[in-house]
């Protein structure tokens, strides 16, 4: 689409070009053209096919160009765009002013030359200004916390990703109130699961089913949460999470590592819920005491094995016989693996 519009501009500089010079071209060349020749729609076509010719070969770089600045302006959210459009407006207006006392001058050079110069600089300055120190401004701008008819705002937008849906804590942590604001399933992420949902693989089958089950429990607990409809072409979800949070400046609740980093490149805000977790584990030291249920037999002779509530592995040394018993039990040594955290202990003398 955009090489098409790029040979209609051509076309149409070609036009007025051609409307513009053929006519005084063709009164000094000294050979006598046809009359059909010498109006103005004939000037005009044969100007724009001119400049077709001519300038063909630098569409592909121009197309570039162009597709190189939109990207620019699309990794950009819109409090950048707008101050930095703002910023560039003032620019210009400041050197038309300028300008104007230049022609006063009545100096050819000066105000033409000069002038011309002072717009592209000072444009140039509003729009690095505008972009680089929108957020100082903002912070200026007294915020509303509060709402006309005297409720609450509403906290930023979420968007749910398809790992965290699966995940299943996200449920526990909008129950307690941490997280406010809209939670937005966007319709690839639904669409996603379902695929999952329906695979081959069993494994796969089990965690789309899974996820379902969580995205219906989400919606039946009374929160907000909202199906959105989102037009796409290909089922690339990560990277139309991504696009969707810079479009309506929302934050993004996830577990994918690699989608967290990819955020943060981007500067969109992320809700990680294994950080969350890691934040909240419980910290455990050497000489603490603790109550644990030991619920089997461990992999060393004598030792008996149980569980925190998140999850954490406690090794009970002479824990063997008391296995479905609730026990007191002293930390001796806490070991960090890559799969986590083990903590050994013995019964409390």
């Amino acid at each position: 689409m955009l090489k098409y519009l790029i040979y209609i501009l051509y076309f149409l500089i070609g036009v007025s070009l051609g409307v513009w010079l053929l006519p005084d071209l063709f009164s000094i060349l000294p050979v006598d053209f046809p009359v059909f020749l010498d109006n103005v729609l004939v000037h005009a076509l044969i100007g724009g096919i001119l400049f077709l010719l001519l300038f063909f070969w630098t569409v592909p770089k121009v197309e570039s160009l162009i597709s190189k600045g939109e990207g620019m302006i699309m990794n950009r959210n819109l409090p950048e765009i707008i101050f930095a459009t703002l910023g560039m407006v003032i620019g210009l207006v400041v050197a038309v002013l300028i300008s104007l006392l230049l022609n006063t001058l009545n100096i050819p050079i000066i105000s033409e030359v000069v002038s011309f110069a002072l717009a592209v600089i000072l444009g140039y300055l509003g729009f690095q200004i505008g972009l680089k120190k929108h957020t100082e401004v903002l912070e200026i701008l007294p915020k509303q916390n509060v709402k006309q008819s005297g409720e609450r705002v509403q906290g930023q937008k979420k968007l749910v990703d398809t790992s965290a849906i699966i995940d299943g804590r996200i449920i526990d942590v909008v129950k307690t109130g941490f997280i406010e604001g809209e939670l937005v399933v966007p319709q690839f992420v639904l669409d996603e699961l379902q695929l999952i949902a329906d695979s081959a693989d069993s494994m796969k089958r089990d965690r789309g089913q899974r996820g379902l089950e969580m995205l219906k429990t989400l919606q039946d607990s009374g929160l907000d949460v909202t199906v959105q409809p989102v037009a796409y072409e290909k089922l690339d979800v990560d990277q139309q999470l991504i696009q969707l949070a810079k479009e309506e400046d929302a934050a993004l609740i996830t577990t994918d590592y690699n989608l967290n980093r990819v955020c943060q490149v981007h500067h969109i805000k992320v809700l990680n819920v294994n950080e969350l977790s890691d934040a909240i584990k419980l910290v455990i030291k050497q000489g603490d005491t603790l109550d644990i249920m030991v619920t089997k037999h461990g992999k060393e002779e004598g030792q008996g094995v149980g569980y925190l509530e998140d999850g954490t592995m406690v090794v009970i040394e002479e824990g063997k016989n008391l296995i479905n018993k609730t026990v007191s039990v002293e930390v001796t040594s806490v070991l960090q693996t890559n799969s986590g955290r083990i903590i050994f202990t013995k019964r409390e003398s």
